[in-house]
């Protein structure tokens, strides 16, 4: 799957008017992850719905711009203020969520040679 049917398919989904840097970037990390994950150099026909399922999980939780780059403000504390926010969302697509695809990725893990 080239990166650009990956960005129009994920705008299409998300109900995007244009291509945006967070859409566009989005499709770069889902296609990073898949191919890191797998040990592969090209997404295999297969795999482009996990793929897309990935970007657009992305997308939608406001990773690439916009205020939910700190994290989820999970506390205020008003005498001498204070916040503390939770996990960033970039960590939250470290390893933790690749668990969310794993199944549908394993019967593409490949063993990459050094």
């Amino acid at each position: 799957m080239e990166k650009d049917a990956l960005i129009e398919k994920i705008k299409e989904i998300c109900g995007e008017e244009e291509i945006t840097a967070a859409l566009e970037q989005s499709a770069v990390s889902a296609i990073s992850i898949a191919k890191n994950y797998c040990g592969i150099d090209e997404i295999p026909e297969g795999l482009e719905s996990t793929v897309i399922d990935i970007a657009v999980d992305i997308f939608k939780s406001g990773q690439y711009g916009g205020a939910d780059e700190t994290g989820r403000l999970k506390s205020i504390t008003e005498g001498d203020i204070s916040m503390s926010f939770g996990d960033t969302l970039f960590e939250q697509y470290g390893l933790s969520s690749i668990k969310n695809y794993e199944k549908r990725m394993i019967p593409f893990r490949r063993i990459k040679w050094s």
